[in-house]
């Protein structure tokens, strides 16, 4: 389970350092992708299982071959260094203006890498969330 909000910084060669918690959900591996406005990470297994219910919602009409297409084509495989960092591609940084100030939070099943800038613009517009009816 990925959870938690880090500030983290980009070394000179895109490598986001990991928080314990990361490391050990991504030691097998992990894909990266765009993600809306950031960089998505998956584990392989949450990666395969997203990609099983885009299939499937293809099949079903509930998608368009293009979604499938736009995210498998997105996903790059990477993995976690012997100190822990992650390498992020430069194409999809470059895409996303990932340059040193980032944030990584923890979504579940995946975790997002976010411009710091991006990521407090969007905590500033949608405010407090009300999670207490989910708990």
């Amino acid at each position: 389970m990925l959870t938690g909000e880090h500030a983290r910084s980009l070394d000179d060669k895109g490598r986001l350092s990991l928080p314990p918690a990361f490391r050990s959900a991504l030691a097998e591996g992990a894909y990266v992708a765009i993600y809306r406005q950031c960089l998505g990470i998956w584990t392989a297994d949450e990666a395969h299982s997203a990609l099983r219910r885009l299939e499937a919602a293809v099949r079903a009409g509930e998608a368009s071959g293009d979604e499938l297409r736009r995210f498998s084509s997105s996903l790059e495989p990477v993995s976690v260094d012997a100190q822990g960092r992650l390498s992020l591609p430069s194409t999809k940084r470059e895409a996303l203006g990932l340059d040193k100030s980032v944030v990584l939070v923890g979504v579940f099943n995946r975790g997002e890498v976010w411009d710091a800038g991006e990521w407090e613009s969007l905590q500033a517009e949608q405010g407090e969330a009300d999670v207490d009816r989910w708990l």
